[in-house]
């Protein structure tokens, strides 16, 4: 549960966990230490949270979006979804390419600077972590350029506050960094709280919503921020 504007509790929308073993499933042919990453990631990122704030039909564009898995849970979720993933390491992408379909396909690119295609919406999905503020404001103003008027960009992410689930979860990426599991400078981590989420997201010209996660092991909050 978590707060509605008006102070009433709503329930937290879920997507379908068939959908996502349908995803995990779609990793049949991939090497076994890219199988074992993406059943881990199943387990450890709530995306069944993030996934129905995405709108149900038309483009999305994933970005920073790793092996694909998120981008597989939201063409498994809903047949009216075209999904492009991008993602600056190739060999993720090589992986990720051995789930590509109708209706999805993967690119190597940094949203830093790749062009973004004209979507529906966009989703970042625990990546923004691993640029500095200045890298992320970029990529978020370039990926609310590339939404329509009427879509979304819906971000992902552990929120900085003080609080010993985000001690662990940031104890956790130092040691995924620094061993070379998570692609980012080992030590260099930059965390937002939610109001400086809500900020970033607010200065690129969107209406922000900010939904923490209950009952998770780390700080998880997701930003639902729409372009009017």
């Amino acid at each position: 549960m978590f707060p509605a504007r008006s102070g009433a509790r709503v329930a937290i929308p879920r997507g379908d966990p068939a959908a996502l073993a349908r995803a995990v499933r779609r990793y049949a042919a991939a090497p076994l230490g890219d199988r074992l990453h993406v059943r881990g990631r199943a387990l450890l990122a709530d995306l069944l949270a993030v996934e129905p704030q995405l709108p149900a039909a038309g483009t999305i564009v994933d970005l920073g979006c790793g092996r694909g898995l998120f981008s597989n849970l939201l063409v498994e979720a809903s047949s009216r979804r075209s999904v492009v993933g991008m993602d600056p390491d190739r060999r993720r992408i090589a992986v990720a390419r051995l789930t590509e379909r109708a209706r999805l396909r993967f690119e190597v690119g940094d949203a830093r600077e790749a062009q973004l295609p004209a979507c529906d919406a966009v989703a970042i999905v625990d990546v923004l972590y691993l640029l500095t503020e200045a890298d992320q404001e970029l990529v978020l103003a370039r990926a609310s350029g590339a939404v329509r008027p009427g879509g979304r960009v819906v971000v992902y992410a552990q929120e900085r506050r003080p609080d010993p689930r985000y001690w662990a979860g940031h104890l956790q990426e130092l040691i995924a960094t620094g061993s070379g599991l998570t692609r980012g400078h080992a030590g260099r981590l930059h965390y937002a709280s939610r109001m400086e989420m809500r900020t970033r997201l607010e200065r690129c010209g969107l209406s922000v919503e900010a939904f923490p996660l209950p009952g998770r092991a780390y700080t998880d909050a997701v930003y639902v921020g729409r372009r009017d």
